[in-house]
């Protein structure tokens, strides 16, 4: 049975809003299928093996799966100046800051930007990183930084987000911020942490913005990040119909080829964990919506639909702890 804790999808992508911004959604895989002329073909974002193969198609874009560390991508793809004006144009972007951000901010803030926080600081007491000057990549809406700068964890905190709406939002709420991208972005001053959640599977070279990263660190520095794993459970057994595999996802890594990424930006992996809480929820709301289909698999029915009171959040649980969880946190430490 959930907990009154348990997080759930609906309560950071109410269904109500989201059907609000389906024609949105084909609009931003127009603007984005349009200019597919000028896409460019890409090695593996982790390993530049070249030694790649069809693994699916979605929406138009095509996905290759990387036959050496097993990160699936897409190429061709839109090139950065193509990424660049897709974001300053997006008008799911504009709906997700003007309705469903504030709208869900409260419960977005308890259930995953506060644990995330909470998380953060215990993996700051692991590695000894007492009040360490931060800087976050992408904050978006502000919250993490918001939360953050009330911890008192950290000797200073500053933000830097490419969106004018993101610049806004952080301004906002009395965040340090620059609007400017990290490949851009210069200053003086080194920090001890870098992080950013749910930005490298959207970038066209997770190379250069880990190169970047890695400019701003101090010598034993860290870099903390999510993102999507590949490999995870819903994102492995819906495949075309998991919302993660979408037109904004470039890059889908697992536990064993972001350490290859990391290694060639000059980074050592410290720790790589799928702490995600979602998996059965989302796949059990594509099976009650009519989306997907389980009746060939009795094993994963049992769990996920019929017996889901009793073995639903176990097997989540399950998932969590072995690395199987569609969402992973990355902890890296600056080699030099």
């Amino acid at each position: 049975m959930k907990s009154k804790s348990t997080l759930s999808e609906e309560q950071i992508r109410p269904k109500n809003l989201i059907k609000r911004i389906k024609k949105s959604i084909i609009n931003d895989q127009n603007f984005l299928l349009k200019r597919k002329k000028k896409f460019k073909k890409v090695n593996c974002p982790a390993c530049n093996n070249r030694r790649n193969y069809f693994y699916l198609k979605k929406n138009g874009f095509n996905y290759l799966i990387c036959r050496s560390c097993k990160t699936f991508f897409v190429s061709p793809r839109p090139s950065p100046k193509i990424l660049d004006e897709f974001y300053r144009s997006s008008k799911v972007y504009k709906f997700f800051n003007e309705f469903i951000f504030p709208q869900t901010e409260l419960s977005r803030s308890k259930k995953i930007v506060k644990p995330r926080l909470d998380k953060l600081i215990k993996l700051m007491g692991k590695y000894k990183l007492k009040m360490p000057s931060l800087i976050e990549i992408g904050p978006g809406y502000g919250t993490f930084c918001q939360l953050a700068k009330k911890s008192k964890k950290f000797s200073s905190i500053i933000a830097v987000e490419p969106s004018k709406d993101g610049y806004l939002n952080c301004k906002k709420k009395n965040i340090e911020v620059y609007q400017n991208t990290i490949e851009n972005f210069k200053i003086k001053k080194k920090f001890d942490l870098v992080v950013n959640f749910e930005v490298i599977e959207h970038l066209f070279s997770p190379k250069i913005f880990l190169s970047s990263m890695k400019k701003l660190l101090k010598k034993n520095g860290f870099v903390i990040f999510t993102c999507p794993n590949g490999m995870g459970f819903d994102i492995q057994l819906l495949m075309k119909q998991s919302d993660s595999i979408d037109h904004e996802h470039l890059n889908y890594f697992n536990p064993k080829s972001v350490e290859k990424l990391l290694n060639n930006c000059g980074f050592k992996l410290i720790e790589v964990f799928t702490p995600g809480l979602l998996d059965v929820d989302i796949v059990r709301n594509k099976v009650l919506e009519g989306n997907f289909n389980l009746e060939k698999n009795n094993f994963l029915k049992d769990i996920i639909i019929d017996n889901y009171r009793d073995k639903g959040q176990k097997f989540q649980k399950f998932l969590t702890e072995n690395c199987l969880s569609s969402n992973m946190w990355v902890i890296a430490r600056n080699k030099q």
